[in-house]
């Protein structure tokens, strides 16, 4: 059986009192956040959604966000991941062309959510964390997650369509669960004893498996920022002791350009750095490594490959390890 929910369920029976998702207002342990992904499954089980059938998630970096997907999984329907910031022909198209059956989005961008949902005929809960808790409030949990092959689809991620109409790549239970224990096994090699400062957005790949799925997975601290600024990261760095940090190299060089305003403890919690998306300048590599006493790994990635193809053992060395065999990645239009 593989199903992505086992390892939130996994991590809240291990450490149910470990802070599992961390915003500016507030903390969900790990019992809190699997009890309130239940909760969703069951609301979705109650409005008509089965098991793989397709439902977007249109929010930021809030805690019902990983609800959301956990949720979706748990129930074993398949998570369409969406930009929050997508106008309402583009929230139409992604959700006419994965068929899916309804739309999580946030409240705080409901105009292009509702207009994409009505056109696409999908059914559509506006939420941020508040909402989202009273909506579901009343609700039994839904019981154990569904059973999963390796190769069943747990994401239809969307192409940039620089080229042409975005493309939907549908990513699997089996690859995405690799690419995480590549992550948090060998690369970082993140235990419990972490926190993951999450500024990548998790409806993009990198943010997905990276920060989410493997810091779920190791029961780490996910500390949630709905919107990047470089001088409130570190501020987060210094509040939730950050000790992993995954992001693009525009996040490195922002850092550095505010870090003489912090005195450098203010992220002596931080240990390894991820850096992916595009190639990183070695002067960011070495200023960064230097200002901020921390390792940068560097890796290569493909939205279809869930997404890291190479990841190296130490950015620059030119030491390289390859991630496991994807084992399915269709990048197709999904109908």
């Amino acid at each position: 059986m593989s199903n992505l929910a086992l390892n939130l369920v996994a991590s809240a029976a291990r450490i149910p009192d470990r802070a599992a998702a961390i915003t500016d207002e507030d903390t969900m342990t790990y019992a809190e956040l699997e009890a309130a992904s239940a909760r969703l499954a069951a609301l979705l089980e109650r409005e008509g959604i089965g098991a793989a059938d397709r439902v977007g998630v249109m929010l930021p970096n809030i805690a019902a966000a990983p609800i959301a997907y956990y949720g979706i999984w748990r129930l074993g329907a398949i998570a369409v991941p969406m930009n929050p910031l997508m106008q309402g022909r583009e929230v139409q198209f992604y959700l006419s062309n994965t068929d899916a059956k309804a739309l999580i989005g946030s409240s705080g961008f409901a105009r292009a959510a509702a207009e994409g949902a009505q056109s696409a005929g999908a059914k559509l809960w506006l939420v941020d964390d508040a909402q989202l808790a009273r909506l579901t409030a009343d609700l039994p949990a839904f019981g154990s997650p569904a059973e999963h092959a390796d190769s069943d689809t747990a994401v239809v991620l969307h192409t940039s369509g620089t080229t042409g109409t975005p493309k939907g790549a549908e990513l699997t239970h089996g690859s995405l669960g690799s690419n995480q224990e590549v992550i948090l096994r060998r690369l970082v090699k993140m235990t419990d004893e972490d926190v993951v400062l999450a500024c990548l957005p998790l409806f993009h790949v990198f943010g997905t498996t990276c920060a989410m799925n493997a810091a779920i997975a190791a029961g780490a601290g996910l500390s949630l920022m709905a919107r990047f600024d470089p001088a409130k990261a570190i501020e987060r760095i210094r509040r939730d002791r950050v000790t992993v940090l995954e992001a693009v190299p525009t996040i490195y060089s922002a850092l550095l350009s505010v870090a003489d305003q912090f005195p450098p403890e203010a992220t002596a919690s931080l240990r390894t750095c991820v850096s992916g998306g595009a190639a990183l300048p070695v002067a960011v590599l070495n200023d960064f490594e230097k200002t901020f006493d921390a390792t940068i790994l560097e890796g290569y990635r493909l939205l279809e490959t869930s997404p890291a193809a190479r990841t190296s053992i130490r950015a620059g060395s030119g030491s390289w390890t390859a991630c496991p065999p994807v084992r399915r990645a269709s990048c197709c239009a999904v109908k």
